[in-house]
């Protein structure tokens, strides 16, 4: 009985799946719809200039930048300088 009761279930496990790939539209009928089902208009609500966050803060990061990485060339130039120095 639980032979069959098992054997039950694993033909129930193939048979389900195969169900729910047949029921699954097909693309021929997708593309049988003429238009969109929705249309968006893009055209209102549209900011006129950048916004503040790319006018203000990626200028600014880019300065800082700039300086991070001068401000470490130098630390490291004056350490290695200091560190090494030619003897005569």
């Amino acid at each position: 009985m639980k032979r069959l009761a098992a054997l039950v279930l694993v033909l129930l496990s193939v048979a389900v799946p195969t169900q729910a790939i047949a029921a699954v539209p097909t693309v021929a009928a997708q593309q049988a719809q003429d238009g969109p089902a929705i249309v968006i208009d893009d055209s209102e609500g549209l900011p006129e200039g950048d916004a503040w966050t790319f006018r203000f803060l990626v200028p600014t990061l880019m300065a800082l930048t700039v300086v991070m990485v001068v401000g470490l060339i130098m630390w490291y130039q004056r350490g290695f300088l200091r560190r090494y120095r030619v003897s005569e």
